[in-house]
């Protein structure tokens, strides 16, 4: 009897009472005169449901309590956790009344079914007691207590609009339970769709999504369809907000209904734009870029901003220069603290122009340059706004292209932080901190950067900013591929990232990550965990049939004409290639992935590192083309000379490697050696542990090539111990044998 009544009540101390009373009500445990103890039907026990006895018991004993506690009691279940003096005074204005209440609940007090906290507010000893409070009432008294707090609540409120705004959602949630159980009034409708959009907004400032689209279908229901008229704008926010909500929940179907209603019935152009805005959103997030990329085409030509895509490298120069030329007639100054863009028309070409650099990023990224240069103009002549934050940075980047000024681009970046953040556009500031700390590589520790991207992973999340969230889940898993992390920490934490982009039908950066994930695996080999099957590539999760395998993913990227992604996917064919040492194949992937370069990327260092050392190493192979190689190695030296005086963490190890196998090259033996051993202790000073075993391994085949075969095993041994700390466990089996 003891471990079934365990296992009914899981320890509640108060069901345990309430059930043990009930089996003793309904004779199933009773006390034995004859046998002295108690004695009990273990079969009625069993069949006997805890749920149902404890309701009834319950329910019993509220039948029993004085009529106007019930009623207060009813009311009470109608509300929050707890009922405090405040609430009160907004149910019961008159003061007799509230305390005929307080009198009531006072007596359920004594009766143990309510209990006095420490605030004095007042609370239902046990959930069950509540539900039972609750369920003792018929439908129409539920609806129409509900209706009763919820008037009460409108009523008290109504002449402060400070307290309207506190007690918003309570009485939203009243008067809405009310209407579903057939309670309401008719003549208030308009008022309470009013309401329920006002919390629908509120709920999408704080990203509780799925509280909103609830809050929005209610006000939707109250309206009985569109409305012209008086009420066509408050008709047209409803079917705006719940479009938008639709598409962060991912339901599409969903929101593709609210946009259909909406463009059907939207007076004019400028109605649609804020469902224009969620449907190429939608297209963009689930791939479909090139009918994304038509559609803002057309609506920046309604809003007179004609944007050509066949434009020359040489007109993009040319429209960078000329940007250039005016923003260096002002300061960041003048941005953050000068005059504000005010027309709203404006505002949208900027908007959409922004929308843009979606579906050009992964098919003409050279095209954002264009537009950024234009978002950046229109701020120049018109004043800044919130938009003009995206066209600036990407402008800063151009800048750093051609000029080489890294800190010129730095501080235009800065710069549109502290402007967002001086509007009070809190919701941009995580997209705006993306593009920061995607460009924070400069002068911070990679590693640093890493956690920086994570931290603002959270924010977009919670910001509802899903375009960018993919972006820089993106980052986080190219950033962790190669700074060092922990390969299996790294590709645990990709398959995360993959998944949650899938349920948040991020499906543009599913061949980039994929191509990532698949790389990952590929240094981790096939044996990296013997007590656990490998991970697989995620290719289902694409959801088409002809991708299952690398060259499916870039054959798809090409065929496509998907630059950036194919470009990714070259760039993880390069780096495979380069540390399994296949250096020719490196050379020629490095040389695809140059061609597919449109404009700066993260990824451009390392491919400029991993080409450098290639071209060193086939310098010696191929006697033919040496002083080729070595000119491509020289101008590798020479970028990263640069780079170094940013930041020696960073790039500090790969300028001396790469000047290592220079001076080998050269037959400057000593000179080379030392610049291994060198580019050794700053990898590990600097914590790249890859990058440590690298040096180690080039420095053991330099020895290996020069005859000193002991100590080459040596370095080998030493490769071999940070490729297993890397994860990278098919990179250290290659080693087994020369260690």
């Amino acid at each position: 009897l003891n471990n079934l009544i365990q296992q009914k009540t899981t320890g509640n101390p108060f069901h345990i009472i309430t059930f043990m009373q009930s089996l003793v009500k309904d004779s199933i445990l009773n006390y034995s005169l004859s046998d002295h103890r108690w004695v009990w039907d273990i079969e009625a026990v069993k069949s006997t449901s805890i749920d149902k006895t404890v309701l009834e018991l319950l329910a019993r004993k509220l039948s029993q309590l004085p009529d106007d506690i019930v009623n207060a009691l009813k009311v009470l279940s109608c509300l929050g956790p707890k009922v405090d003096d405040a609430l009160m005074k907004y149910l019961y204005t008159c003061p007799e009344s509230r305390q005929e209440f307080i009198t009531c609940l006072d007596s359920a007090v004594e009766e143990n079914i309510l209990e006095k906290n420490e605030d004095d507010s007042c609370s239902f000893a046990h959930d069950m007691l509540k539900q039972s409070a609750y369920a003792i009432m018929t439908e129409e008294e539920k609806g129409e207590n509900h209706f009763w707090v919820g008037m009460h609540l409108l009523d008290n409120a109504r002449a402060d609009t400070d307290e309207l705004n506190a007690n918003i959602f309570s009485i939203v949630d009243q008067v809405n339970a009310a209407n579903s159980y057939g309670v309401t009034d008719e003549a208030l409708h308009i008022k309470f769709a009013e309401l329920n959009l006002k919390a629908g907004k509120i709920s999408i400032d704080v990203s509780d999504f799925q509280s909103a689209l609830s809050y929005l279908k209610a006000g939707l229901s109250f309206l009985h369809g569109w409305q012209d008229g008086q009420y066509y704008d408050l008709s047209l926010q409803l079917h705006e907000s719940a479009a938008l909500v639709s598409y962060l929940n991912s339901d599409i179907v969903l929101m593709q209904k609210y946009l259909n209603i909406l463009f059907e019935n939207a007076k004019c152009f400028e109605d649609r734009l804020h469902g224009y805005l969620v449907m190429i959103q939608s297209l963009s997030s689930n791939g479909k870029l090139k009918e994304a990329l038509g559609k803002i085409l057309f609506i920046l030509e309604e809003l007179g901003e004609s944007i050509s895509i066949d434009v020359t490298p040489k007109e993009v120069y040319m429209e960078i220069m000329s940007t250039k030329a005016l923003l260096d007639t002002i300061t960041p100054a003048d941005v953050i603290h000068g005059k504000r863009m005010t027309d709203k028309r404006l505002r949208w070409r900027l908007r959409f122009l922004n929308l843009l650099n979606t579906p050009l990023y992964q098919i003409k990224p050279s095209l954002m340059s264009v537009t950024a240069c234009t978002i950046v103009k229109l701020s120049l002549e018109y004043g800044f706004c919130r938009e003009s934050a995206m066209g600036l940075q990407i402008c800063a980047q151009d800048i750093l292209k051609i000029e080489k000024d890294i800190d010129e681009c730095i501080k235009w970046n800065q710069a549109t932080l502290r402007l967002v953040e001086s509007l009070g556009a809190k919701h941009v500031i995580p997209r705006i901190k993306t593009n920061v700390f995607l460009s924070a590589y400069w002068k911070e520790p990679l590693q640093a950067e890493l956690e920086s991207l994570k931290e603002n992973h959270s924010e977009l999340l919670m910001a509802g900013d899903f375009a960018f969230l993919a972006l820089n889940a993106f980052h986080i898993c190219r950033r962790s591929q190669v700074c060092g992390r922990n390969l299996l920490t790294a590709e645990k934490e990709c398959v995360a990232l993959l998944h949650e982009m899938h349920r948040l039908r991020r499906m543009n950066v599913f061949l980039s990550m994929i191509s990532n994930h698949l790389c990952i695996l590929k240094l981790m080999g096939s044996n990296y965990d013997s007590k656990q099957q490998p991970n697989k590539p995620l290719f289902h999760l694409l959801g088409k049939k002809e991708i299952d395998s690398e060259d499916g993913l870039l054959q798809h990227a090409l065929s496509n004409q998907l630059v950036g992604p194919a470009q990714n996917c070259y760039f993880d064919r390069l780096m495979l290639a380069f540390w399994s040492r296949n250096y020719s194949a490196a050379a020629q992937y490095a040389e695809k992935y140059s061609e597919c370069h449109q404009s700066p990327r993260f990824t451009d260092l390392f491919q400029t590192f991993y080409r450098g050392v290639s071209a060193f190493r086939l310098a010696r192979l191929e006697d033919d083309k040496a002083r080729e190689w070595l000119d491509v190695g020289n101008k590798a030296i020479s970028q990263y000379q640069t780079w170094v005086k940013c930041s020696d963490w960073n790039w500090e190890n790969k300028l001396l490697l790469l000047e290592a196998e220079s001076h080998a090259c050269e037959g400057e033996l000593e000179v080379a050696k030392s610049k291994f051993r060198a580019s050794i202790d700053s990898a590990q000073r600097h914590r790249f542990v890859h990058e440590e075993g690298l040096a180690n391994e080039l420095l053991g085949t330099f020895l290996e090539e020069n005859g000193n075969l002991d100590e080459a095993k040596e370095q080998y041994a030493h490769a071999r111990s940070c490729y297993q700390k890397w994860g990278a466990f098919a990179l250290a089996d290659r080693l087994l044998e020369r260690s």
